[in-house]
């Protein structure tokens, strides 16, 4: 007897390949499941937050939130070849007792036509004691070129409870700058709870 002469042989083929699939399909569905979680999120007032500086008034950091969690500087300076010092541009608060961890980190930096004009913007931590910690947080534009180059993050600090540092903050034109250039910058400051 011949088998390719049995009309049904390819049905038969089709229906084992079938079978085969479904076999598969259901062994692999068996392994999956799912995890659910319910989180329930609370809003909470920072416990690091800005606060007005001596200099905040100078800096028009009336941006500021009431909560504390944004500030916006309206008024910073820059002069031709010379360098201009705001000593609290704004201050970092730590209203609970433990210590918390902070740093500044780069954002965005609005690169305008005439950012050579700039020579460096820096901004500084400055504790309580009055010792700068952290290292400088730099903006520089050194080479004149029209091209910044922002700061890596700052390694994390530890603001002791109950303690206010300030920010401090330098900027340095190039000489013979022209005025009304300006450079918008967005910077973060981390907190580690």
């Amino acid at each position: 007897m011949n088998l390719r002469e049995i009309p049904f042989k390819k049905p038969l083929k089709l229906l084992a390949l079938l079978m085969t699939s479904l076999l598969i399909a259901g062994a692999s569905a068996a392994v999956y499941y799912s995890l659910s979680m319910q989180p329930t999120v609370r809003v909470s007032t920072p416990v690091v937050k800005f606060v007005a500086g001596d200099d905040s008034g100078t800096a028009n950091a009336t941006g500021y939130s009431t909560d504390g969690t944004w500030v916006a500087f309206y008024s910073l300076k820059a002069y031709p070849n010379a360098t201009l010092t705001y000593g609290q541009a704004i201050n970092i608060s730590n209203t609970v007792s433990s210590e918390k961890l902070i740093r500044l980190r780069h954002g965005t930096i609005n690169n305008n036509t005439g950012t050579s004009n700039f020579t460096s913007i820096v901004f500084k931590l400055i504790a309580k004691n009055g010792t700068q910690v952290g290292g400088d947080f730099t903006y520089d534009n050194t080479n004149s070129d029209d091209v910044w180059t922002p700061p890596s993050a700052m390694n994390y600090c530890g603001i002791p409870g109950d303690q206010k540092w300030a920010v401090k903050v330098v900027t340095t034109a190039a000489s013979g700058a022209t005025a009304g250039v300006t450079a918008s910058i967005t910077i973060y400051l981390d907190v580690q709870e």
